[in-house]
């Protein structure tokens, strides 16, 4: 059962006060009766208990719906992204590794299947992010196609936005800018490691063609090795409606905050269980002059949202994914899926609101509206499930 503290303000305060004042006035009534002190005990550890147990069962998160399955036998592959269009109600999932966006309704209901495996008009090679423009259009990031399609609001192809000089995977369209970011959901493993700095690019601003407008960098974390370089800047995007940018950091636990015009207005970061461990390499291998790296990394943060209160929304990770991986003893037994949790954060404070615990392995989510959440995640059977909760 999902529990947090918050669960005690469920109840109005009058009521829980009324709960306590039945069980005072019984407590009061059996003082001047024959009954022994451990009768009374055991009557108010009774009470208690009951009271107790009230509170806790009352779970402050809902399932709504939840399927892994839908039209003929249909299932989910590699889920990337989802996003929300709530004027319409409809939920957009890129299902990646089945190259195709699916489009859902409030009630989880298949609505339209868009497109397949394939370089055409509306054909998809590994599909990562999404965008709703502000008239309804979708906006897709066909990251290994090089290009952002666009579809209009009965999921016809209207174009295509050409993206070969800049690897988009995830991209914010704003007053005919695109913000873009080079890796995303499930191509995280499509790092680009293109910079010959001690640095690169946390994202880069296209104009509405496709055209490298600015690339934006900071110089905080230099590091030559290109692998541990892309890894420290990979970022999730987020925007405002007042016009800020937010870049939480994928493996570090950093936000940083930016100007529509790319200028770096402060950072910030938050209380997490456990003390994110930095990113090494530990296996370089090139064979047939082809070269493997491995790194050890914690996650972080995951992806990033605004929700309709006009606050932050991060998906985290609530265990250090490196102490998981540490040597055990019994290793037939698998580990449960990593704990994630969603942080709610103040976007004028920069304070944790609230943090809301879903299913481990949540690969994507998105806001349907003030307190419904709709996410999607892999069980620890492997089942790829679509889930709505109310929270």
């Amino acid at each position: 059962m999902l529990f947090s503290l918050k669960s005690t303000q469920i109840f109005e305060k009058n009521t829980l006060m009324g709960f306590f004042e039945i069980a005072r006035k019984r407590l009061a009534g059996l003082r001047g009766s024959s009954m022994d002190l451990k009768r009374r005990l055991i009557i108010f550890s009774f009470l208690f208990t009951f009271l107790a147990g009230i509170i806790v069962s009352e779970d402050p998160l809902k399932t709504v719906w939840s399927i892994s399955s839908f039209g003929e036998d249909d299932f989910f592959h590699k889920p990337s992204d989802i996003e929300v269009d709530p004027h319409r109600s409809m939920i957009y999932m890129a299902d990646s590794g089945n190259h195709r966006v699916l489009v859902f309704d409030f009630q989880g209901e298949l609505l339209k299947i868009i497109g397949s495996k394939g370089q055409g008009p509306a054909e998809f090679l590994n599909p990562s992010g999404l965008f709703i423009l502000e008239d309804g259009r979708l906006a897709v990031a066909d990251v290994d196609n090089n290009r952002i399609q666009i579809f209009d609001k009965a999921w016809e192809f209207v174009n295509s936005i050409n993206t070969k000089t800049v690897q988009v995977a995830d991209m914010i369209f704003n007053d005919n800018k695109i913000y873009t970011i080079s890796s995303f959901g499930s191509s995280g493993f499509s790092l680009d490691m293109s910079s010959e700095k001690d640095t690169q690019p946390l994202f880069k601003i296209l104009d509405n063609q496709g055209n490298l407008i600015q690339s934006v960098s900071v110089d905080d974390y230099p590091e030559s090795h290109p692998f541990l370089r892309a890894i420290k800047h990979r970022v999730c995007l987020a925007l405002l409606k007042e016009g800020r940018l937010y870049t939480p950091h994928f493996a570090m636990n950093v936000i940083h905050v930016y100007s529509l015009e790319g200028k770096k207005l402060g950072e910030f970061d938050r209380p997490l269980p456990f003390r994110p461990d930095d990113p090494k390499i530990i296996k370089q291998i090139r064979k047939d002059g082809v070269g493997f790296m491995m790194a050890t990394y914690d996650f972080i943060t995951k992806a990033a949202k605004i929700g309709p209160d006009g606050n932050l929304y991060l998906l985290t990770f609530a265990e250090s994914s490196m102490v998981r991986q540490r040597p055990r003893k019994d290793r037939s037994v698998a580990l449960p899926p990593i704990r994630m949790r969603i942080d709610v954060i103040d976007s004028k404070t920069h304070e944790i609101m609230r943090q809301i615990e879903i299913e481990g392995d949540t690969k994507a989510f998105s806001l349907l509206n003030e307190n419904h959440i709709v996410y999607v995640y892999v069980d620890s059977e492997g089942e790829v499930i679509l889930k709505c909760i109310q929270y």
